[in-house]
């Protein structure tokens, strides 16, 4: 594994931990699927952030890191480029709801 991966990797931890921190103060009501309403306080509400914020942004990350590999780059081939290309995609994911948090914290 690459040193820039490693990096790459400890930022996603990093922004994903100050993600679920900003989260605990700015989380709203919510909805499940059965119409009943969750607190933004509650332990559904924080089991559904930890879910969306450690898996689903780096499940949404892969899939278009697998679509943006395919487009010529230095012409590494498609199999080098999947996993810096999806850990990038989930790097800027992460740094913008921080970016949002933050923002929804302050104002």
């Amino acid at each position: 594994m690459s040193s820039t991966i490693k990096k790459q990797l400890f930022a996603i931890v990093i922004l994903a931990i100050l993600n679920f921190l900003v989260s605990t103060f700015t989380a709203g009501d919510g909805r499940d699927l059965a119409g009943h309403v969750v607190e933004g306080q509650s332990e559904a509400m924080r089991g559904a952030t930890i879910r969306t914020l450690f898996f689903g942004i780096q499940l949404i990350s892969f899939l278009l890191g697998l679509l943006l590999a395919l487009a010529p780059y230095k012409g590494k081939p498609y199999k080098m480029k999947v996993v810096p290309f999806s850990l990038t995609i989930a790097i800027c994911l992460q740094s913008a709801l921080l970016i949002m948090g933050g923002i929804k914290l302050f104002l």
